[in-house]
């Protein structure tokens, strides 16, 4: 185990942070940083908008970790693109929020939800019903890409109900929605969406 000790500390200048986002890095490039912190690196440089520090003094951090490794280091960069101010945590596990992705809410039915993108202006996608049995197995390896999208925030918006997700295409959101609302080949529809028979079938099963 390893820890920073300063010699003859006069005082321990405690800071609120909030984690803006993390980076996972290669092992050995999280080893460089901690290594060399003064060094400019292109990832600091281009999440810069990520780092500043607030009105109410709190600091809002990159958290930098690697492949393998459960320490990290808080980096607020102060527009630079090296770690200007930083922090190095033993331990992130508590530092890390678990992902939830689309298909994770899909126990909930869900109607009349408009899908949108983190940071992109478009067209919210409209879905009027969506839940675990709306896709078939084949539909759901057909549209992976979209259930694996990371949920940001669910709100009533100026839509309504709004889903805003991230890591995913914005073209590929587009047809998902399209396609359920039954525009594409009938062929792919019955593939990939769950027939009100087969529902039937499924809800006698279970009983």
């Amino acid at each position: 185990m390893k820890a920073i000790f300063e010699r003859k500390p006069s005082d321990f200048d405690l800071r609120s942070f909030e984690v803006s986002k993390t980076l996972r890095l290669p092992a050995e490039v999280f080893e460089a940083v901690l290594e060399n912190s003064q060094r400019e690196y292109a990832f600091i440089q281009e999440n810069i908008e990520h780092m500043h520090c607030d009105s109410s003094g709190v600091y809002h951090c990159l958290l930098l970790t690697g492949e393998g490794r459960n320490d990290g280091l808080l980096v607020e960069s102060e527009g630079y693109g090296y770690c200007r101010y930083a922090s190095y945590v033993p331990n992130i596990s508590g530092l890390i929020a678990p992902v939830s992705r689309l298909k994770d809410l899909l126990r909930t039915r869900w109607e009349n939800l408009h899908l949108l993108l983190k940071d992109v202006e478009v067209q919210p996608a409209t879905i009027v019903e969506l839940d675990e049995h709306t896709l078939t197995d084949a539909g759901k390896a057909a549209w992976a890409d979209v259930l694996d999208a990371e949920v940001v925030r669910i709100y009533n918006g100026y839509y309504g109900l709004q889903m805003e997700l991230d890591k995913v295409k914005p073209s590929r959101l587009e047809e998902f929605s399209v396609m359920l609302a039954g525009y594409c080949p009938v062929s792919d529809y019955e593939k990939w969406v769950t027939q009100e028979s087969d529902t039937l079938s499924q809800s006698l099963e279970m009983k």
